[in-house]
């Protein structure tokens, strides 16, 4: 979840009878969704002995901290492990994960039934889910070909907080309200539900 430290696990197993030494080069980058490298966030090399037959975990801990000024409005994050065993020369492993992030921070409640022509109360929840504190909150929201840009107050590390909007349905049927946060430290976290909406 972003916002959160990342803990990954490599697993690495031995599966002949004789002992082995892995060399391990592991980094993590942020990366665009075309996942071009836009800069590196870690870079660590272990070494690893594997017993006949045996099986190893190596940790790989990539705080919040060490990510959040880098990441992009992909959120994406490439890591990659170049294992090499040692005395083998040219035995080589290249694992990659990318770990695309996940935004917690919007939720919509909206009343069981809606009307048309008859005004209704949406709950729009955001949250901070950082560290530290963030500033210059906005709010867009977007419904019925219609935008409203709602500035909101700061929030402290972990907050949420809410407002309430209001709006008239004028058509039955289906209807899109898509919601947008942004702040000074990240940006377009958004949220959307259908309204389905009843005749009088």
């Amino acid at each position: 979840v972003f916002g959160k430290d990342i803990t990954l696990i490599l697993i690495l197993s031995n599966l002949s009878f004789d002992h082995k030494t892995v060399k391990v080069d592991m980094n993590a980058s942020a990366i665009l969704y075309t996942r071009r490298a836009v800069a590196e966030i870690l870079k660590a090399t272990t070494s690893v002995d594997l017993g006949p037959k045996q099986g190893k975990h190596i940790r790989l801990k990539i705080p919040y901290s060490y990510y959040g000024k880098y990441l992009t409005t992909d959120k994406r994050i490439q890591v990659t492990a170049l294992c090499e065993v040692i005395h083998m020369h040219g035995v080589k492993l290249l694992v990659e994960k990318t770990i695309i992030l996940e935004d917690t921070n919007i939720i919509i409640k909206i009343p069981r039934r809606v009307v048309v022509n008859k005004a209704v109360s949406l709950e729009i929840s955001y949250a901070n889910p950082l560290p530290e504190p963030v500033n210059r909150c906005v709010l867009l929201v977007t419904l019925m070909n219609q935008q409203v840009k709602i500035h909101l107050a700061p929030l402290a590390p972990r907050e949420r907080s809410k407002i309430y909007f209001e709006f008239t349905p004028r058509r039955t049927g289906p209807l899109q309200l898509q919601v947008d946060f942004s702040c000074d430290k990240f940006s377009h976290v958004k949220g959307f539900v259908t309204i389905a909406v009843a005749s009088a």
